[in-house]
């Protein structure tokens, strides 16, 4: 069966709605459907918790990117504020 037809066999079921990001259920096919904008990707069910996992951890490592880089601009902010001395 083709997975990108539908019939009005098929149940979509929603699972998650939230900023422009859509989370379906597909029973009939057992395939979750993933629409970001105009972008859609079907997959397998069991790979949802995986991709959760990774973005959380990408997540997690952009916040640590952010927060050393505001470190690093408030230090030489800092480092540019100083009165300079005269030789």
């Amino acid at each position: 069966m083709n997975y990108f037809t539908r019939t009005n066999a098929d149940e979509k079921i929603l699972l998650a709605d939230s900023f422009g990001i859509k989370l379906f259920y597909l029973s009939d096919k057992n395939i979750v459907e993933l629409e970001i904008g105009i972008t859609c990707l079907r997959l397998n069910p069991s790979l949802i918790q995986r991709i959760a996992n990774v973005m959380m951890k990408a997540s997690l490592q952009l916040d640590h990117i952010e927060a050393k880089n505001k470190r690093s601009e408030s230090g030489q902010n800092r480092l540019n504020n100083r009165p300079h001395m005269a030789h």
